[in-house]
């Protein structure tokens, strides 16, 4: 009690300025992201019931692009799931990317069964990109379907990913809605199911809006077959968010349907997020901040306020308080002690978990799916884990990446194909 009424008598004797440091990273980084995500919510409700309905008009033939490494476990399920979907005008292409389980003779037996299309096999593994690329080639349809072999989806995922292609020929690709399956398997992927929620159904809803949507996540996503081929197809070893950015820049608007939902598993320890963050994130900082840096600069031939947007939205709300948190945390130890900058961080968390919360249960019915609803309890873990492990994490893979570059190094492109990438 001694020790709030200390910090009671320490707010009290602040500089206004003092106060405002003290605050500023909630003011400035924090608030904006939690009244935009209300915002998107608003927005989705107002427009809800406008969304068009119904059957599909005819489109041309759609094929699905599945390429995998070792997913014997997981190819089949995939597979029939896409079989029971309400549209099913589709031909399945896939692709073992070099595979050393039996992924590909569980492909050879689905193509015998007619579930499967085609199928093809890079004897050596090359990486996802290339992997779809060798999918692209062999697929006739006008519109690509992207997904990973290890989800799932529901019944009406394929129509409602396709349906805002039929309204509007200028949207080159769009991006389906991405949800935890395994969320009961552990606080981990608990967590993560509530970050999926907040950053993708409620966050995308918000950026679709604004036409800021940079990346279509590789495990759902339409692409219109011009398009893909205009560009080349994937960057051999490049991202889903690199991709984007390509489309985004060739003049293709990108979409976001939040009714196309599909579910694929997280990683289920923290070990494991914080090593696929790592990638993530330091994927993030290269492209943004080497690939397409010419994107901040105003006087480049390059630049252009659309794509400067989400550019800048990255640095200053991302990025930035990455940088400045660790700095941050050490100045308010060394101005208030321990016990005092503690009580003062728990507080600051009691209030972010308070924002978490409205946002959760806001993207909870933006999404649709009440169910997510018993993650309620995750809800202060979660808060926790953003407000000062993914913080610090972040810090890390920047600086790292800064000063290392060390997405060169990641196995998940194999080093062969890493060496052939000169934008790299």
């Amino acid at each position: 009690m001694e020790l709030i009424l200390d910090v009671s008598r320490t707010l009290d004797s602040l500089s206004a300025w003092a106060f405002v440091a003290m605050f500023a990273l909630v003011i400035m980084t924090d608030a904006p992201r939690y009244f935009l995500g209300i915002q998107s919510t608003a927005a989705a409700f107002i427009f809800r019931d406008h969304r068009p309905h119904g059957q599909l008009p005819p489109l041309p033939l759609v094929s699905i692009l599945l390429a995998g490494h070792n997913e014997e476990d997981a190819i089949e399920k995939c597979v029939r799931s896409l079989r029971k979907q309400t549209f099913n005008q589709f031909e399945i292409v896939c692709v073992d990317d070099g595979s050393t389980d039996k992924t590909f003779s569980i492909m050879r037996r689905l193509h015998s069964e007619g579930l499967v299309q085609a199928i093809g096999r890079l004897q050596l593994r090359g990486g996802k990109a290339a992997a779809l690329n060798l999918a692209a080639r062999m697929a006739h349809g006008e519109i690509f379907i992207v997904t990973d072999c290890d989800c799932s989806f529901e019944p009406n995922a394929i129509e409602e990913l396709l349906r805002p292609l039929t309204q509007d020929t200028s949207i080159g690709a769009c991006s389906g809605n991405i949800l935890v399956r395994n969320w009961r398997r552990s606080i981990t992927t608990a967590i993560q199911a509530i970050e999926y929620l907040i950053a993708i159904s409620m966050g995308r809803t918000f950026s679709g809006a604004l036409d800021q949507i940079s990346c279509i996540s590789g495990a759902f996503g339409a692409f219109r077959r011009s398009g893909w081929r205009a560009l080349g197809g994937m960057d051999t070893g490049g991202e889903d968010f690199d991709f984007t950015i390509r489309l985004r820049l060739a003049g293709y608007k990108i979409a976001f349907a939040r009714h196309a939902i599909c579910y694929t598993d997280v990683p289920e320890s923290p070990f494991a997020l914080l090593r696929q963050r790592s990638r993530w994130e330091r994927d993030a900082y290269w492209i943004r901040f080497r690939k397409y840096r010419l994107l901040f600069n105003p006087i480049s031939h390059t630049f252009s306020w659309r794509e400067a947007a989400h550019q800048w939205d990255f640095l200053l709300f991302t990025a930035l308080p990455a940088f400045v948190f660790p700095f941050y945390l050490a100045w308010l130890f060394a101005s208030f002690g321990i016990a005092q900058a503690l009580i003062l961080l728990a507080a600051v968390t009691v209030a972010l978990a308070a924002f978490d919360l409205a946002s959760f249960i806001a993207a909870t019915l933006v999404t649709g799916r009440p169910v997510y609803l018993r993650l309620l309890p995750f809800v202060p873990v979660y808060a926790l884990f953003q407000a000062y492990v993914m913080k610090i994490h972040r810090f890390y893979a920047y600086a790292t990446e800064a000063a290392f570059s060390l997405s060169l190094t990641d196995n998940y492109v194999p080093k062969k194909v890493r060496d052939l990438n000169d934008w790299r």
